[in-house]
């Protein structure tokens, strides 16, 4: 099968990967019954969880959010029961956040799809794809972490 790679097929098939992945994300929470979350929330459980320091800032610098924007989720994730925020003992202005058992299986749920999708990736693809898969998603970040678009986008491609 030939195909016709194009920088706009890539685009396509980028947007549509990003799109799949929060629906089938959510498909997969809802399959065991986990339906008061969303993707975006799993991934800020897990986050937490894997932290060895657990305050505001660092856990909005890691997922490159506001503290504002990340406020916002944690205000709904400690409704829910999932989270514990209070004040860091030596230091009352830094916030901590502590998991509630009740995330356990919301945690583990969402590693699991992970790891199966990425798991299910490899094992279809040649050890050769594998190294050139990982040297282009390492190129990805590196890009991306140099704020590549800062002055250096073209209007045309808008």
């Amino acid at each position: 099968m030939e195909y016709n790679i194009t920088s706009q097929s890539i685009r396509n098939l980028f947007f549509e990967f990003q799109s799949n992945l929060m629906f089938y994300e959510r498909k997969f929470l809802k399959k065991f019954q986990i339906n008061d979350i969303t993707p975006n929330e799993a991934k800020i459980l897990h986050l937490i969880g894997t932290l060895e320091n657990k305050s505001m800032s660092e856990i909005a610098d890691k997922l490159k959010v506001t503290y504002g924007t990340l406020s916002t989720t944690i205000n709904s994730l400690v409704k829910k029961g999932y989270l514990i925020r209070t004040r860091h003992k030596p230091d009352r202005r830094v916030i901590v956040l502590y998991l509630t058992k009740k995330c356990t299986d919301i945690i583990k749920r969402h590693e699991i799809f992970h790891f199966e999708l990425i798991n299910q990736l490899i094992t279809s693809l040649s050890r050769e794809k594998v190294i050139i898969l990982s040297e282009i998603l390492s190129k990805l970040n590196q890009i991306i972490n140099t704020n590549f678009c800062e002055g250096n986008i073209n209007e045309e491609n808008k």
